[in-house]
């Protein structure tokens, strides 16, 4: 018996030395990116480039106001230190997002095609900037607060930046990451592996299909037709669009070489994406589905006692925002209407569920759903959600959504943008491409919603 354990010990051991070395080496990149000056960023920068580190604290006048301000420190090559530049209080940028209390989808739209067709949400950001962006090309922005709803790439800033070229704009979680800055481009060289999610069957998975002579499930999919958006409350209904996506894409993908696994119908299960951690080889992860973001609930509301429904359900309740934004995948609907007693996954992703997973392989994240880039706001702490949680898990892009994005648009968008990929380009440069391309053609509401975060 000894001997069994011995072995047994050392097993738990050598598993034990890989998790510590994968978190060292977490540990000792976020050390070093404590350790960068602004110098450091200074010399990254080019004479055309520009770096925005946009902060929001409470303000404070021998006491505290309850106004929250929003500033911007500014580095360009030729700075001789950080400059801060006061922008404007919270609440005036609260009022131009109020599109997130809309619930009427056709109000909402309007109210997106105004914030981005007009001028006023660009000139908060810019107009106390403009000395700052002259004959700037590329801006390097890390965000705060609410600045995290805007899809800075969608805005016209011509008018502050002097300049006969676009701006073109990378989202990054701080300046810091400048110095190791590369935009990501697809490669057969380095083995790429695409994994592709969609047309998923959200009343059965595998797991469930297998207990069905116990437990037969009662309800049918409803299948949406093209003005379904990928999001869902009470139940998730099948989404057209996502199966072309995926297969589009799969198809563009073997083309040019790369090695591919499509999950769809049943397949494209929760336990699918938990057994990517730890996976080495470099890959793309494309989610076409459902997501869902609940705000920071009602603190009068019970958070024990309660039925499990479609209008208060344990996800819109708990009090950790990573559990109330997350992903829907194979069999979800039958969880989302009742707990989970049984020992299998209930196909219902939370952000919380990814940041434990290990995705440090991952080249790529597209969230090709709902509100994706959205979360619980704290100040300078960024967005704790989808975004935060994959960051987390060590993705290196991420492709995300702001608001409800309608299905046959977003598989257009996303036809375009790796087309653009296959044929060369960077990630960044190929999702600027595809979002001209979808301007031309369409209001900001059909392809502004999606960002990215590099």
């Amino acid at each position: 018996m000894l001997g069994f354990r011995q072995v047994g010990l050392k097993t738990d051991t050598e598993n034990l030395e890989k998790d510590i070395t994968r978190l060292s080496s977490t540990f000792a990149d976020a050390k070093k990116a404590l350790s960068i000056n602004w110098k450091q960023v200074q010399e990254k920068l080019k004479p055309n480039e520009v770096a925005i580190d946009l902060v929001s604290f409470d303000f404070y006048d021998k006491k505290w106001t309850g106004e929250v301000m929003y500033g911007a420190f500014v580095i360009t090559k030729d700075s001789k230190f950080p400059k801060y530049i006061s922008l404007f209080e919270e609440k005036a940028l609260s009022k131009l997002l109020e599109r997130n209390n809309l619930a009427n989808d056709t109000i909402q739209a309007n109210a997106i095609n105004k914030q981005y067709m007009e001028k006023e949400l660009a000139s908060l950001f810019f107009e106390p900037l403009k000395n700052e962006l002259k004959n700037k090309e590329v801006c390097y922005l890390s965000l705060s607060g609410l600045a995290h709803q805007v899809n800075f790439t969608a805005l016209d800033v011509a008018p502050f930046i002097e300049n006969k070229k676009a701006m073109k704009f990378h989202i990054l979680n701080s300046p810091s990451e400048l110095l190791s800055y590369q935009s990501a481009r697809f490669s057969t060289q380095k083995n790429m592996e695409f994994l592709l999610f969609g047309g998923i069957n959200y009343e059965k998975s595998n797991a469930l299909v297998s207990k069905e002579t116990t437990d037969e499930l009662e309800m049918e999919v409803t299948i949406h037709k093209d003005l379904e958006t990928r999001s869902g409350i009470e139940k998730f209904g099948y989404l057209n669009g996502t199966y072309t996506e995926v297969k589009q894409i799969e198809a563009a993908a073997k083309n040019k070489g790369f090695a591919t696994q499509l999950f769809t119908e049943t397949n494209a299960t929760e336990e699918q994406i938990k057994s990517l951690s730890g996976k080495t080889t470099p890959y793309v992860l494309h989610l076409a589905t459902h997501g869902f973001f609940f705000p920071n609930p009602d603190k009068e509301l019970p958070k024990e006692g309660f039925l499990l429904d479609g209008k208060s359900n344990l996800y819109k309740r708990s009090d950790d925002p990573m559990f109330r934004s997350g992903l829907l995948l194979a069999g979800a609907n039958k969880f989302w209407r009742k707990p989970n007693n049984e020992k299998i996954e209930d196909g219902i992703l939370t952000a919380n569920e990814i940041s434990n997973l290990d995705l440090s392989a991952c080249q790529l994240v597209v969230l090709s759903a709902c509100e994706t880039g959205l979360g619980q706001i704290k100040g300078s702490e960024g967005v704790f959600g989808l975004q935060r949680a994959f960051k987390m898990a060590g993705a290196k892009n991420i492709i995300m959504s702001l608001w409800k994005v309608p299905d046959a648009q977003t598989s257009e968008l996303f036809h375009y943008f790796y087309t653009e990929c296959f044929n060369g380009k960077s990630v960044h440069d190929a999702f600027q491409s595809a979002q001209e391309q979808m301007k031309s053609k369409y209001n900001p509401y059909f392809w502004a919603g999606f960002i990215l975060l590099e």
